[in-house]
């Protein structure tokens, strides 16, 4: 029984962390220079050293926020700015592209280009936010480009 406990718990750990932006150093500036994939040691001694991932973790800032945070600035911005979406996604620049590319940690050129190539994957009729997001996230789950360069998918 306790050994059932002790992998159960340890699977719940795991997927928590898969859904991170950040990697096993944590959050702070070191997980902004080397990102979820990149030297974690260093990471780690960057936010230990500049005392980043104390002021991260307090504040929200520096990748210190949790999925499910992330998601709902998402679907909030999603909703509170569908229509300049929609259109900046159509013509492949703008505003609204650049806070989202941020939002995901992605490159803006390439997600922009993306976002344009999968216009009609990603849009939807009933400008229903959350189903637009989920497209978004399939898109970027989907493509080679965006599946390597976003540090914030989720």
């Amino acid at each position: 029984m306790k050994y059932i406990l002790l992998i159960s718990l340890t699977l719940m750990s795991l997927s928590s962390f898969a859904a991170k932006p950040y990697g096993m150093a944590g959050c702070g500036w070191g997980s902004q220079m080397m990102g979820k994939e990149g030297n974690q040691v260093l990471a780690a001694t960057t936010n230990g050293s500049s005392g980043t991932q104390t002021f991260g973790i307090s504040s929200g800032t520096s990748n210190c926020v949790t999925a499910t945070e992330q998601t709902a600035m998402i679907k909030n911005f999603i909703e509170a700015n569908y229509a300049s979406i929609v259109t900046d996604m159509a013509k492949g620049q703008g505003d609204s592209i650049k806070t989202l590319s941020n939002f995901y940690g992605c490159d803006m050129d390439v997600f922009a280009t993306e976002m344009k190539s999968n216009y009609e994957k990603i849009t939807d009729s009933n400008e229903n936010a959350m189903k637009v997001m989920v497209n978004i996230n399939n898109v970027i789950e989907d493509s080679e480009k965006l599946n390597s360069n976003c540090a914030n998918a989720i």
